[in-house]
């Protein structure tokens, strides 16, 4: 079946009307993501591209026909950006301005030179097989740790467009002076459209991978504390409940830190709350700094903070309580010579019947209790909850070096 060039002009200006008005309305939609603001911005340009160029195939426009193709590459490089962008790659935002600028300044010099239409076809083709190709390279290489529905619809777009490129620089030592960046065949084949098609599967692709990227982004901040980075409290909960759910199963140990910032009312009301949030922040990354890739920290509430740490007993876990001391320790505090220090409760969940919730309310509530009684021996310290049971006599403490509010030698 073949289709004669008015007619694939119709059709190319119809898919591009369509695609400026969707990349159009995306721009706004995507703004809170960088990858997706780039990447309709760069269908935008691309779809505006496109339009040119079929009105310039319909009307016999040569000129227009040339600028269109070099904004297409533009619009390429743009798209290009947003999947470094995605990807968490470094942009290279300087030498791909640099690039647009020199395929712009190539479309303006070449339009005066008696085979400039033939000249400037092969240097966007070739250029955009580069583009294309590096986009493959960074989807392969850089998302196969990354799940997503909407990469493999952009990796066979991108694969489309590089051979249409490769046929495209192919035909340009060819008779005819049409421009036939988006044909993967004669301009009069119907295959003239699969680019077309793999354009729009592209932009479905892209918009698939930014909403993902929204809904992760959504999904962390209903689970982080925004202050500090930490789980916020539902979050810790839930992991909790988690965690003992797995005691029940395997019998491991499962032990609690409640760590509280020592005379934190009197940072807030000499240095004020931003100082306040500024040592939050730096105890928050002094917690997150000491503990090991399985333990589980969160911001409980306040200045109150939390530490899971599962196969692991009271015992154990007062190493990692001398760890959060001595980096605590370490913090200054704003405005003042003297540093920060927390009071530590440790507590190991015991054998106990009764539902997770009611275990986690009670191993928490152990380590709590802990807490209090280091605050009430001189704060800046750790105490285990089972050395306050019975009579058990107080356990051998960290001795206090740095008291809060203590000046800095």
């Amino acid at each position: 079946m073949h289709l004669d060039q008015q007619t694939i002009a119709v059709v190319m200006i119809v898919f591009f009307s369509s695609t400026l008005v969707i990349a159009a309305g995306l721009v706004f939609a995507l703004r809170a993501i960088e990858a997706g603001r780039l990447w309709a911005f760069g269908y935008v340009v691309g779809s505006g591209a496109g339009l040119a160029l079929a009105v310039s195939a319909a009307g016999g426009a040569p000129h227009l026909g040339m600028a269109g193709a070099g904004a297409f590459v533009v619009g390429w490089l743009l798209i290009y950006r947003g999947v470094r962008v995605y990807y968490g790659l470094r942009s290279h935002a300087g030498p791909l301005a640099a690039a647009g600028v020199a395929v712009l300044g190539l479309t303006a010099t070449s339009s005066g030179l008696p085979d400039g239409a033939r000249v400037l076809q092969a240097a966007v083709c070739g250029i955009l097989a580069l583009i294309s190709l590096a986009t493959i390279g960074t989807l392969v290489r850089t998302g196969r740790g990354r799940r997503s529905i909407g990469a493999p619809l952009v990796l066979v777009s991108t694969l489309v467009q590089l051979a249409t490129q490769l046929v495209g620089a192919s035909q340009v030592g060819a008779d005819h002076h049409d421009f036939t960046l988006f044909f993967a065949g004669p301009a009069g084949s119907v295959w003239a459209l699969a680019p077309l098609i793999a354009g729009l599967l592209g932009l479905f692709g892209f918009t698939v991978m930014a909403m993902e990227q929204i809904i992760a982004n959504n999904e962390s901040g209903a689970r982080v504390d925004a202050l500090t980075g930490l789980l916020n409290r539902g979050a810790l909960d839930m992991s909790a409940l988690g965690l003992v759910a797995r005691w029940q199963r395997d019998g491991q140990p499962l032990s609690c830190l409640v760590i509280d910032i020592d005379h934190f009312k009197q940072v807030n009301d000499t240095c004020g709350h931003h100082a306040g949030d500024a040592v939050l922040r730096e105890v928050a990354q002094a917690l997150d700094n000491s503990r090991r890739a399985s333990d589980v920290a969160g911001r409980y509430g306040g200045e109150e903070f939390c530490i899971l740490c599962p196969h692991t007993d009271e015992h154990q876990a007062t190493a990692l309580a001398n760890r959060i001391l001595r980096k605590v320790r370490a913090i200054a505090l704003p405005g003042q010579e003297c540093f920060a220090s927390v009071s530590i409760g440790v507590a190991q969940l015991r054998g106990a019947a009764g539902s997770k919730e009611l275990l986690w309310r009670t191993l928490f509530a152990d380590a709590d209790r802990a807490l209090y009684r280091a605050k009430q021996q001189g704060r800046d310290r750790y105490v285990v909850a089972s050395s306050t049971l019975d009579g058990a006599p107080a356990p051998s403490l960290v001795r206090v070096t740095s008291q809060i509010m203590t000046p800095a030698a």
